[in-house]
């Protein structure tokens, strides 16, 4: 039969459909396998479930066990659904698992796993349980179950909360964590019961916690009721996006209580708060002393407000807070953010009393449990400050306080006291401190930097115009009134004196009056109150200007025995003062008068010697030189000695023996009348001001200092 060679012509486009084979062979199998995708979506991938175990223990390092109706979801939003999930511990945590799940549905994003491969802490975008129990431990050596995938101790994340899964949503309706943490010093236990959804309505709606256990140094015991839904950990990127959930919070934290009132976004984690707070305690410094914040030992508090945080960043608005008998107000902002953390803000109020503050600068009060702040027989604070912890934070704080009350009515209160308080890098500065008193004015500064060993302090101040018997209520000769006036205006202050001098009908009403003017200029060193004093160098200078003195001290202290029956007689009636003046410096706790003198129309009073304060002895002496004639004159000078603890004051004999024994021997030889001669006092007036410098005398007693002659020079041979 012989070949068409048109056949092979005719034959060639049947090849075309061969090629053409394979095509549908392949949308058959891409459509085979969209179909076991969708089935197995729908199924739950029932025949994924131990291949996914297996997986998931080789991913974890421990055995992962899922029980009951398991559907697992892979595509648009992963996530598998298990009647009861169980992820084991390793045998050396000695604890039965490190979850135990019930009802669970647990959803992820590929991408987050492919970041935990590349070795980035893992992140769950959601965990929700009927029931769960979490037994999470970490032990010294830095190991943690929690940690999956079986890592090394030495790469174990120093952060406990940081080594932990982060997770976008985690709800559960009952609920038991125990973390158990040897490094971060963490023994707590969280249980967690509620309900929710369109059958549940009313007050049986939401989810109560406890809190029992310590995190670090802080005691934890506190009750949490939240309505809705309990979000216990949202991360940072989730948490901006987490609805707000009523919450309030009751118990105690330390030695504190706590009750909070208002909604939470997180717990843990990146916590969102707003709401009223009370909190109670016996001091500040032991609730800021496990959260790194610098407080000062304080009396018992009471502090009521809102509180905010966000992101790191704590606010309170303090409306009232009650510190000792301290009335204080304020908004203040912690934040954490900072690199070290920073408070600032501003602090008001009312009334700040310093012996609530005592704690604070080594005195007494606060913390009771502490050894007493002074040795005995002593008076100066010698409890050691809390110096490592002024490096824990920074502040700037506005300090704006109606009153600063010194606890006695001999003393009258600071008014309108402002100033800024600083802390950085350790040091810690009152800056622009300002208040007045008395028709009067203060102002200065001062600095403690605790880097330098020991810690230094320096203080400036300056003193303008401030009335003495206005401030200084104890010099009354009637003692401190209870209802003394605090802040009375210098015009009238000016007024009472004057009338004071022009010898009116009433009596004078303090030893000591005038306007006060000077400055303080000096510096230490040390740990405690006394150490600083103890070190104390630099100049203190105060002036009085139109005062006047009780001519019945002035007698006193000279020992003018006519010229005081006088006085007791007629009444006492204030001396004008001419001048007085204290010109003191201290060196190495040693205060020195350079120059102390009282100069009124009746007679000239000066002050030499020095008071320590290193060991808190007093060596003054007083001695009084009268401006006029007086016939009954016991005139020596009175000694000032002891401690500042107890005084004791005394007279120098050795003169006054003399000029008694001379009076008695001149009376048995001339008579009666001739025995008051040797105690008769011409008195003199000197007509240079004895407030000046040049004016001041040497000591009495003091020989002057000269340098003795030189030896000739001795020649060899």
């Amino acid at each position: 039969m012989p070949i068409n060679p048109s056949a092979d012509a005719h034959s060639t486009p049947a090849r075309p459909g061969r090629w053409r084979r394979p095509a549908w062979v392949a949308g058959g199998l891409v459509g085979l396998l969209v179909l076991v995708v969708v089935v197995g979506e729908m199924s739950g991938w029932p025949m994924l479930r131990q291949p996914m175990e297996r997986a998931m223990t080789r991913g974890a390092g421990v055995p992962v066990v899922l029980q009951g109706d398991v559907k697992l979801h892979l595509f648009w939003r992963p996530r598998l659904d298990v009647d009861r999930l169980q992820i084991a511990s390793d045998e050396r945590f000695k604890v039965p698992h490190l979850l135990d799940a019930q009802g669970v549905s647990l959803a992820w994003t590929w991408g987050d796993v492919w970041r935990w491969r590349q070795g980035e802490r893992l992140r769950v975008h959601s965990l929700q349980a009927d029931e769960l129990d979490a037994q999470l431990v970490r032990l010294k050596d830095g190991g943690a179950n929690w940690q999956l995938g079986a890592p090394k101790p030495e790469d174990a994340e120093p952060d406990a909360v940081a080594s932990l899964p982060r997770f976008g949503t985690l709800l559960m309706k009952k609920g038991r964590i125990d973390w158990s943490d040897a490094v971060q010093d963490v023994d707590l236990k969280v249980a967690v019961q509620g309900s929710e959804g369109e059958a549940v309505t009313g007050a049986d709606a939401g989810y109560v916690a406890t809190f029992n256990g310590r995190y670090q140094a802080l005691p934890l015991k506190l009750d949490v009721r939240a309505g809705s839904t309990l979000p216990l950990l949202q991360d940072a990127d989730g948490a901006a996006a987490a609805p707000w959930v009523p919450l309030r919070v009751q118990g105690t934290v330390g030695s504190s209580r706590l009750l909070f009132d208002g909604q939470a976004a997180a717990l843990l984690g990146t916590p969102r708060l707003q709401g009223e707070i009370q909190f109670k305690g016996r001091s500040l410094a032991a609730v800021g002393e496990p959260l790194g914040i610098t407080l000062p030992q304080t009396p018992p508090f009471d502090l009521r407000g809102t509180l905010d945080h966000e992101a790191g960043a704590w606010r309170l608005k303090a409306k009232r807070a009650v510190i000792g008998s301290s009335q204080l107000a304020g908004e203040l902002l912690f934040d954490q953010r900072e690199k070290p953390a920073k408070l600032s803000g501003q602090l008001t109020g009312s009334r700040l009393a310093l012996a609530d503050l005592g704690p604070a600068i080594g005195g007494k009060g606060g913390d009771t449990t502490k050894d007493d702040a002074t040795a005995p027989g002593r008076v100066l604070p010698q409890r050691r400050f809390d110096l490592p912890s002024l490096k824990a934070m920074d502040a700037d704080v506005q300090v704006d306080i109606s009153q600063l009350d010194f606890g006695t009515t001999a003393m009258a209160p600071l008014q309108s006291l402002k100033t800024r308080v600083r802390l950085a890098g350790g040091v810690l500065k009152l800056e622009d401190l300002k208040a007045s008193v008395s028709g009067g004015s203060i102002a200065g500064s001062t600095q403690l930097d605790a880097n330098a060993s020991p810690a230094a302090w320096a203080a400036k101040l300056d003193f303008k115009a401030i009335d003495m018997a206005g401030w200084l209520r104890g010099l009354s000769t009637q003692g401190a009134p209870a209802s003394a006036p605090a802040a009375k205006g210098a015009a009238t202050l000016k007024k009472e004196r004057n009338q004071a001098r022009q010898g009116g009908d009433q009596p004078v009403q303090s030893y000591l009056t005038g306007q006060l003017f000077g400055s303080v200029n000096v510096r230490g060193a040390g740990r405690s109150t006394s150490e600083i004093l103890a070190s104390l160098d630099g100049p203190v200078q105060l002036t009085l200007r139109d005062g006047t003195l009780s001519h019945l001290a002035t007698e006193a202290m000279g020992l003018d025995v006519a010229e005081s029956l006088g006085v007791l007689i007629r009444g006492d009636q204030p001396l004008p003062l001419r001048c007085a003046r204290f010109d003191m410096v201290a060196r190495n706790g040693v205060v020195t008068p350079t120059l102390a003198v009282i100069d009124s129309a009746d007679s000239t009073i000066r002050i030499t010697g020095d008071v320590s304060l290193r060991d808190e002895s007093l060596a003054l002496r007083v001695v009084t030189r009268s401006h006029d004639w007086s016939p009954l004159s016991l005139r020596t000078p009175v000694t000032v000695s002891g401690t500042l603890a107890d005084p004791q004051v005394g007279i120098e004999a050795q003169g006054l023996i003399a000029r008694v024994l001379g009076a008695v021997a001149l009376g048995a030889a001339v008579g009666p009348a001739a025995a008051i001669l040797p105690l008769i006092e011409q008195g003199s007036t000197s007509k240079v001001d004895p407030c000046t410098v040049a004016a001041a005398p040497a000591k009495e007693g003091e020989k002057p200092v000269t340098k003795p002659a030189a030896k000739p020079a001795t020649q060899k041979p």
